[in-house]
C-alpha cells in the first residue's frame, strides 16, 4: 500500500501504472489484480486506509468512554499525529488530479464531515450552556482547521512537532469552548 501511495504521491495517479507498483512493492503484478479489481479500487482502498477517520476506529470506542474534555483534547493529539505522521498521504489527497476526481474528493469530505461530527459531539458534551448548532458546527471547523494549520506551520519551521503541541491543543480547546460560551 505504501509504495502505491508513493508513486501516486510522486508520479501522479493516472500516470503510475499497476506494474510500477508491483515492481516497487517486491511483488507479482497479478498479486495486486488479486485484492483489486483495477488500480480505481486500490485508491480507494487507500484513501479509506489512509484516512484520519479510517485510522481511528479503534480509539472511537475509548472517546466514547472518556469524559467529554479529555476525549476532545485525546481527539486533538490524534488528528495532530495522524497529520504529522501521513504527509505523503495528505500530499496525495490535496494533489490537482485527486481535487479532481469526484468520487475520491466526495469521499474526503465525507470523512472531513465526520471528523466534525466527532469533535461537534464532544463540544455538545462539553458545554455547560445551549449553543446553536450552527455555532457548535463552526467551532468543531475551528478545532480541526487550527490544529492542521499548526502542524503544518509547525513542521515547515522544524520538521518536527515542538513539545508543547499538548498545550496548544488544550489551549485551542479552551479557546473554542469560551468562544461558544459567549456566542449566546
Amino acid at each position: 500500500m505504501e509504495a502505491s501511495l508513493e508513486l501516486f504521491t510522486k508520479k501522479g495517479y493516472t500516470a503510475t501504472t499497476t506494474k510500477e507498483i508491483a515492481l516497487k512493492s517486491g511483488v507479482a503484478e497479478g498479486l495486486i489484480f488479486y485484492y483489486f479489481k483495477d488500480k480505481n479500487e486500490l485508491l480507494n482502498y487507500l484513501i479509506h486506509e489512509f484516512s484520519f477517520i479510517g485510522s481511528l476506529q479503534n480509539e472511537i470506542k475509548e472517546l466514547s468512554k472518556m469524559e467529554p474534555y479529555p476525549a476532545l483534547i485525546k481527539f486533538g493529539q490524534l488528528y495532530a499525529d495522524f497529520l504529522l505522521h501521513n504527509k505523503s498521504f495528505l500530499t496525495f489527497i490535496w494533489s490537482p488530479e485527486i481535487v479532481q476526481n469526484t468520487n475520491v474528493s466526495k469521499d474526503i469530505v465525507d470523512f472531513i464531515n465526520t471528523m466534525g461530527e466527532q469533535v461537534s459531539s464532544f463540544l455538545i458534551r462539553v458545554s455547560s450552556c445551549t449553543v446553536e448548532k450552527k455555532t457548535i458546527e463552526t467551532a468543531a471547523s475551528m478545532f480541526l482547521s487550527t490544529i492542521l494549520t499548526h502542524v503544518l506551520v509547525e513542521e515547515r519551521k522544524t520538521d518536527k512537532m515542538p513539545i508543547e503541541n499538548n498545550d496548544y491543543i488544550e489551549e485551542i480547546a479552551m479557546f473554542v469552548l469560551k468562544g461558544m460560551q459567549n456566542s449566546h
